[in-house]
């Protein structure tokens, strides 16, 4: 099972297990932290992103890396820029601007964050760093 936070195109943020992720479906159900014994599905469009964490607590005193140096996967430099505002610096392999989504790695290896799948539509710019 995968532990995710699913953020939402309106703000909302839900934390919970999935099984049945993938990138290529345009749906995926969510058993949610909040309510255990249901489960919720989910529509890729209506996201902004899927964080896949380590874990549902985090260290909000940590302050993520912005430097590509410290990157433990390859791929692109990539800063994702988001309609309401938020950066993401990562890595990618696979930009696909054509299908919902695509897959980033955070640079900071102490980031609580293993991997993102950002949806494309709330996405404002992506810029490739050199």
């Amino acid at each position: 099972m995968n532990r995710i936070v699913a953020h939402a195109k309106n703000g909302k943020i839900t934390k919970g297990h999935t099984s049945d992720f993938s990138p290529r479906k345009e749906k995926f159900h969510l058993t949610s932290t909040d309510e255990p014994s249901s489960k919720e599905e989910i529509t890729l469009d209506n996201l902004k992103a899927v964080f896949f964490v380590k874990n549902f607590q985090g260290d909000f005193l940590h302050v993520d890396s912005h430097d590509f140096s410290k990157a433990t996967v390859s791929g692109k430099h990539v800063v994702i820029s988001f309609h309401d505002g938020e950066i993401l610096f990562g890595t990618s392999d696979a930009i696909h601007r054509e299908r919902i989504g695509f897959f980033i790695f955070p640079i900071d290896p102490d980031a609580n964050t293993e991997r993102v799948f950002v949806i494309n539509s709330f996405i404002d710019s992506i810029d490739i760093v050199e």
